[in-house]
């Protein structure tokens, strides 16, 4: 088979033409149709206007964070690894973004590499949910952080906390909370089966050594975490918290035991 460039070229453009397209609103603003969707199957709104310096101006109004919102909560969206990620898109792929509005300047000659531009780079920071969906342990440690100093008075919250027991620096706490009584908080946050094994570890050590501590485990998911894992786990630690969305559960646990 010998493949005609030309004919492809002519098939390639009036596909492309059929696919993107100028649509005009009832209130007369402009929009663009193509083919970017998100995962349930709402269409990018590039919305087209005239730039104020000249030239034309491309943008989501909103709607891509609008559209992350129903699933995600947003402030933690932009902060913590997400947003330095979300800094880098927006570095890399020149856009504006102010008050949670994406958008990119462009001449009318280069509208088409604009479109292109300015799809890809929403879609990649769309994709940045997905850290929070997977065993990221980095963005699970942001957000509870996050959490924990929403939450707790700073005073009280000591981030990697190394006990009065021997070799100390093997054995750091995620955080050491001020309680009511006269045990501290002991917080581990558990991403994955390997740190649900380390800290059984290390809370088996701290009952060898006789510390006086309480202790809360938060998971990002127990449930990948496995049965055998959990039991052991179980046994050496003290409450338990399935996963950061559990956030009534957690604050509830944390505020019985810290003043």
């Amino acid at each position: 088979m010998t493949l005609d460039a030309e004919a492809l070229r002519d098939l390639l453009c009036s596909r492309l033409c059929e696919d993107v397209g100028v649509v005009e609103r009832p209130d007369g603003e402009l929009m663009l149709r193509t083919h970017f969707r998100f995962p349930d199957g709402d269409g990018y709104p590039f919305h087209l206007a005239e730039a104020v310096g000249g030239g034309l101006r491309l943008s989501d109004h909103g709607h891509t964070l609008m559209h992350i919102s129903y699933e995600h909560d947003v402030d933690a969206f932009l902060d913590g690894t997400r947003g330095m990620l979300l800094e880098r898109i927006v570095g890399e792929s020149s856009l504006l973004y102010e008050e949670g509005v994406f958008a990119v300047d462009t001449s009318a000659e280069r509208l088409p590499e604009a479109i292109f531009n300015f799809g890809q780079a929403l879609t990649r920071i769309y994709d940045l949910t997905l850290l929070s969906r997977s065993n990221v342990g980095s963005t699970f440690y942001d957000d509870l952080a996050d959490y924990l100093t929403g939450v707790v008075d700073e005073d009280k919250l000591e981030r990697g906390y190394l006990p009065d027991v021997p070799n100390a620096e093997a054995y750091p706490v995620d955080y050491r909370i001020e309680g009511k009584g006269r045990a501290p908080l002991f917080l581990y946050g558990v991403p994955n089966r390997d740190k649900a094994r380390l800290t059984t570890i290390m809370l088996g050590y701290f009952h060898r050594q006789q510390l006086d501590f309480e202790s809360l485990i938060v998971f990002e998911n127990q449930a990948e975490i496995t049965r055998s894992d959990l039991a052991r786990l179980s046994d050496v630690g003290g409450d338990m918290v399935s996963s950061l969305e559990s956030t009534d559960d957690l604050t509830r646990k944390l505020r019985r035991r810290v003043a």
